[in-house]
């Protein structure tokens, strides 16, 4: 398991976050995606272009428009040819839709009417915008006369902005590489791109790379803003989700971990929920991936997989479709609509969740020291679910009393668990759960569950663990990483005498004062430390449990036995994840940029020098003067020469800060930039077939894996591979012909 960067999670945020997020077995509507009259289109897009026209862009059939969540759906693709049928987004702008197409940029009024921008015969050559490969379309300024586009496959990949509504276009300086989304306004805007997400506070004239945290392996795909606060970024990748709490200085993965891991291989899509119910600030998000669509409603803390279930039976689950675009609307809460990879669009309603009629007793015997375990209940609404336990101690059963007048609440007992104390003899114990979903601001209303009891002392003696036991292994102050052990010393005895003997750990994170203690998930007699235990000791307990030898239903459980509790946990020093990189052309003219890659450890902060070497990569020295920001101007004194970055990573703990210095790769040799003598139309002729021809075999892939048979799975993935190849080439030939 990779330790990315994060923040450090105190005890108290921690005791916070419900438990695994799990779905119900029906809803009021049932939680089940409804087929979308489109038929079985590749859509890629979903947009808003006004409160109440939602636009689908298809990867091979045009645009379509719709204006209620029932549909019907209307073609307005009209004049588009061929390529322009390739919508990758939508935007509304002043009674006008702009349509980011892989032929290039079109505006219409949505009557199937469209023009395309740039390419009047009487603009200059490189101020026109004709190569196409449009990704993302945006107006900073909120005017028509200021246009943002993002390209990939292009010949001409980044970011060009035009100050004339469209007439005339600049290459972006900063940002060269294939360029995916675009989002923000005049004081901010921030792109995806294949090198790394990026910043711009000029309107996107030009752009700063800023991904430090985030592996500069990943593909970037797309970035959030949060509605509550401007320098909370949520930004999704190909690998995964990652947030920065200050503006896309820095990053860090929230892709959950455990039961609640974000467990897929490639996120495709991304939404935020309204803001309207981001409990306690928490972002709640939606990703289409290539198993179907995942929610967190913590932040990332923990993720879950939505509805599996459609009204239609095709043979495929909603858990296994390839979801590209995704989109809420149509009221509040609305509707979440996924575009699917040749399935077409399925939407499924957004329900608060509702309580149970009731809930079952919790699990376990009623008897002191015994352990009990609260059943959740099948609870109504939008999947998945966060739930939150409130134990009670009542003086009437559930059957006697079922509103819970005669019951109070235990201190401290609001984990899923809870062990009989002997304060507990004689009464009731009931649980209390309340949950939350995706469209619930705040926790709901509780309902109480049936009853167990009246709790019965034990039956026979408690159980003994031999002298010295338990104990925990490998319990000294160490870096997070270390795995330690409670060893129990085999079977405890029971009125002296050894028996065989059940156990149940629990792991507690505390206070390094022993306060504020945190029950863990974790349940086996190991636990390994994590970069959320740096500052804080781990405390270990055992509960071992004998079953009598004449009447194997009767048990007799022991207190929690502390096996100990372990030093303080600090960091490690900090290692490379990903290294980090240089990115940019080494032109004359331009500048560098760097990311500081990822890291391990919590809130790593990064330092940088930047490093001339010769152009072989070595005989490196710090340039003159240092320049130690994340940028370096290229100049014709560095001709013939090549670059490293140096960057020094420090993570600090209550005992002291930690660093450890890498260097990148070498950039490759300075030159001359090129001057452009190329026919660039025809180069982008070329970079547009070799684009239809990956679509054409993405499409022939798909089909492929519908019928199951390897060997035509195997032929068509060959010749996707082919075709990504030659569009590979063709891209780089329009890059270095300066197009």
């Amino acid at each position: 398991m990779r330790h990315l960067s994060r923040p450090l999670l105190s005890a108290l945020a921690l005791a916070l976050v419900v438990s695994v997020m799990t779905a119900p077995a029906h809803a009021a509507v049932p939680d089940t995606w409804t087929k979308w009259n489109l038929g079985d289109l590749w859509v890629r897009s979903l947009d808003y272009v006004t409160p109440t026209m939602l636009v689908a862009g298809s990867e091979t059939s045009g645009v379509f428009t719709a204006s209620s969540a029932a549909g019907p759906w209307t073609d307005i693709s009209g004049n588009l040819g061929t390529t322009a049928k390739q919508v990758r987004q939508a935007v509304g702008q002043s009674g006008q839709i702009y349509l980011a197409t892989s032929a290039g940029l079109f505006k219409g009024t949505g009557g199937g009417s469209w023009s395309q921008l740039g390419v009047d015969d009487s603009t200059p050559q490189p101020q026109r915008l004709d190569m196409g490969g449009i990704q993302s379309v945006a107006f900073p300024t909120g005017q028509p006369t200021t246009i943002v586009v993002a390209t990939a496959a292009s010949g001409a990949d980044g970011v060009l902005w035009s100050s004339d509504s469209g007439v005339t276009w600049t290459r972006a300086a900063g940002l060269t590489s294939s360029t995916f989304y675009l989002t923000g306004n005049a004081s901010g805007m921030y792109a995806a791109a294949s090198s790394g997400f990026y910043k711009s506070v000029d309107s996107g004239h030009t752009w700063v790379l800023s991904s430090d945290g985030i592996p500069p392996g990943e593909t970037p795909k797309r970035i959030a803003v949060s509605p509550l606060n401007p320098l909370q970024l949520i930004a999704a990748t190909v690998g995964g989700v990652y947030r920065s709490d200050n503006g896309g200085t820095s990053w860090y993965a929230a892709n959950g971990s455990g039961e609640g891991a974000l467990n897929v291989s490639e996120v495709r899509a991304f939404q935020l929920v309204p803001s309207d119910y981001w409990a306690d600030g928490q972002p709640r998000i939606v990703v289409g991936t290539n198993n179907g669509v995942w929610a967190t409603i913590d932040g990332g803390l923990s993720w879950a997989q939505l509805s599996p279930t459609k009204t239609v039976p095709d043979g495929l689950p909603m858990a296994n479709e390839s979801v590209y675009a995704l989109n809420i609307g149509f009221g509040l809460p609305g509707s979440l609509m996924a575009g699917t990879q040749g399935h077409g669009i399925f939407t499924l309603p957004l329900q608060v969740v509702e309580l149970p009629a009731s809930i079952p007793a919790p699990s376990g015997s009623p008897v002191q020291k015994a352990v009990l375990t609260a059943n959740n209940g099948t609870w109504s609404g939008t999947a998945p679910f966060g739930f939150a336990y409130q134990w009670k101690r009542c003086t009437q059963s559930s059957s006697a009393d079922a509103s819970g007048a005669s019951c109070t609440a235990i201190s401290g007992a609001t984990a899923k668990t809870y062990q009989l104390a002997g304060s507990d003899v004689g009464t009731y114990v009931r649980v209390g759960v309340t949950a939350k979903d995706l469209v619930q601001a705040q926790l709901s209303g509780e309902r109480l569950s049936a009853s167990v009891g009246p709790v019965a002392a034990p039956p026979g003696f408690d159980p003994t663990p031999p002298s010295g036991f338990p104990k925990l292994l490998n319990q000294a102050s160490g870096p997070w990483g270390q795995t330690m052990t409670i060893d129990t010393g085999g079977n405890w005895k029971s009125n002296g005498v050894t028996m065989a003997t059940s156990f149940g750990y629990r792991w507690y994170r505390c206070q390094t004062d022993q306060t504020g203690c945190v029950q863990l998930p974790t349940t086996t007699p190991m636990y390994t430390t994590t970069t959320a235990d740096v500052d804080h000791v781990v405390r270990a307990t055992v509960i071992g449990t004998i079953t009598d030898a004449n009447n194997s239903n009767v048990t007799t459980s022991s207190l929690e036995k502390l096996a100990d509790v372990s030093g303080s946990v600090y960091e490690q020093t900090p290692s490379v994840v990903d290294a980090p990189r240089v990115v940019g052309p080494a032109l004359v003219g331009t500048q560098l940029q760097s990311t500081a890659g990822a890291w391990t450890g919590n809130n790593p902060t990064f330092t940088r020098r930047w490093l001339r070497c010769n152009d072989s990569g070595v005989q490196c020295g710090v340039t003159s003067p240092v320049v130690t920001t994340s940028t370096y101007p290229v100049t014709a004194a560095d001709l013939g020469y090549t670059f490293r970055i140096e960057v020094t990573a420090q993570v600090v703990d209550s005992f002291q800060a930690r660093t450890k210095t890498v260097q990148s790769a070498m950039s490759v040799v300075v030159s001359d930039k090129p001057p452009v003598t190329a026919d660039c139309t025809a180069l982008h002729a070329t970079v547009k077939l070799a684009q239809q021809r990956v679509t054409a075999a993405q499409k022939a892939l798909a089909k492929a894996k519908k019928t199951g048979n390897k060997a035509k799975i195997k032929k068509a993935q060959k010749k996707l591979n082919a075709a990504k190849a030659t569009l590979k080439k063709a891209q780089t030939a329009a890059a270095a012909g300066g197009c």
